[in-house]
């Protein structure tokens, strides 16, 4: 497998808070290891967010002893979550600043996915198109999921940035994880 990576500032944004981890090679005990981190537009230092969180998982990775992909992001993203906020906290530069993140791991076939925030996966095959793997954690998903807006009204709400998940954001993360075939 040969994987490629590319950010883009994009059309809004000035800078460009997007930082990513790409390895095909093994990190720690998992056989290969993707990242992607956004930092939360409008807010301090996103970009710092990103890179440093994207950093923080691949060093827990890299030092991880256990087997389960799972449990291995898992406890990567709660260490990374802990350090960036502390990180915060020791610079006015930094206060309130997140970032969302996918990572992921393909093992044996089968993909391992956490994300938490709007940062996406999707999937790619010919018989089917681009699909979204991965659920947003932002208010519009949210109200999307619950039938107050549909995806088409969705697209241009006025909140569709606002998300209600993000590294850095509080004391606990919560990330969802997800097995892929």
């Amino acid at each position: 497998m040969k994987t490629y990576s590319i950010t883009d500032t994009g059309i809004l944004r000035e800078m460009n808070q997007d930082y990513f981890f790409a390895s095909d090679e093994p990190v720690g005990n998992l056989p290969n290891l993707y990242i992607v981190a956004d930092g939360m537009g409008g807010h301090k230092a996103g970009d710092y967010a990103s890179r440093y969180t994207t950093q923080r998982i691949v060093a827990s990775v890299s030092r991880s002893s256990g087997e389960e992909p799972v449990t291995i992001l898992k406890e990567a993203i709660t260490t990374a979550n802990r350090l960036l906020i502390t990180e915060a906290a020791e610079d006015e530069a930094k206060k309130g600043m997140g970032t969302t993140l996918v990572a992921a791991t393909i093992i044996d076939g089968r993909l391992y996915v956490a994300n938490v925030g709007d940062s996406r996966l999707y999937n790619q095959s010919v018989r089917i198109g681009i699909r979204q793997i991965t659920r947003d954690h932002s208010l519009v998903a949210e109200m999307v999921r619950i039938g107050e807006v549909g995806a088409k009204e969705a697209r241009e709400h006025p909140d569709k940035n606002i998300i209600t998940r993000a590294v850095g954001a509080g004391e606990e993360v919560e990330a969802d994880f997800l097995k892929w075939n």
